[in-house]
């Protein structure tokens, strides 16, 4: 992999991480502070919902496992339910790892 090609997968895991950060609250429709799968599901399904959002909205349900099991919350909360604390952890990691 080029540098060019890293730049661009960090640019690419920054916009999901902005876009999750920003949709946080709409995607968690029942305020319990995690988004889970069947808020995701259910975002995807939004006809106002841009290509781009549902492909956000994608990374975050094949991601969902591994980025729910980032932090051990102190509210407990659906296993596969994702916190903020999650999402910053998660894409910590991701931007580290990426370089």
């Amino acid at each position: 992999m080029d540098q060019s090609e890293g730049s661009e997968e960090i640019q690419d895991i920054a916009s999901i991480r902005d876009y999750a950060y920003e949709a946080f609250d709409r995607l968690d429709k029942d305020g319990n502070g995690f988004i889970e799968s069947t808020e995701l599901h259910l975002a995807r399904l939004d006809p106002a919902m841009s290509a781009k959002e549902k492909s956000f909205i994608a990374f975050l349900l094949n991601n969902q496992e591994a980025i729910a099991d980032m932090v051990a919350e102190e509210k407990e909360g659906p296993r596969l339910g994702i916190s903020r604390d999650d999402l910053e952890s998660y894409f910590g990691l991701i931007s580290r790892l990426l370089g």
